[in-house]
């Protein structure tokens, strides 16, 4: 997919800048030809999508942030929706979290009544077993 040839000075210029990184450098990085990549910083050469791809991989910039410095009119609306998906995982995974502890306190409460059950039937076993015994003995 071809996006077009940047005019201003370009954004895969500023970033290799502030990574301070040669061309050689970056172009190794990107696994491209220097002359590649000075093509592309000078905006002789149309942006593609295996170019911005590599430019990803070699700065570990992601996709979307760059095609949001790159497009951001294009790009503005998918950050938006990306913020707003991200809200509502953690408002799920928070709600999720919160269920659990709530469930996992009310197996704590079901696990402590049946321990006390369990010692109320052993005293009453124990109990009848005494008066069973005391019934042996009187007859």
């Amino acid at each position: 997919m071809v996006f077009g040839k940047m005019t201003e000075d370009s954004y895969f210029k500023t970033i290799r800048k502030q990574m301070r990184l040669s061309q050689v450098e970056m172009a190794d990085r990107m696994g491209v030809a220097r002359g590649t990549l000075v093509n592309l910083e000078d905006g002789k050469t149309e942006v593609v999508t295996a170019s911005v791809l590599k430019f990803c991989r070699a700065t570990g910039i992601s996709l979307l942030e760059v095609m949001e410095a790159l497009f951001p009119e294009f790009c503005g609306d998918l950050l938006k929706e990306e913020t707003q998906h991200k809200e509502i995982l953690r408002q799920t995974v928070d709600e999720y979290e919160a269920r659990l502890s709530e469930k996992n306190q009310e197996i704590e409460r079901q696990k402590e009544l049946n321990k006390a059950l369990q010692q109320a039937f052993d005293v009453q076993k124990q109990m009848l077993g005494m008066y069973e015994r005391q019934s042996a003995k009187n007859d």
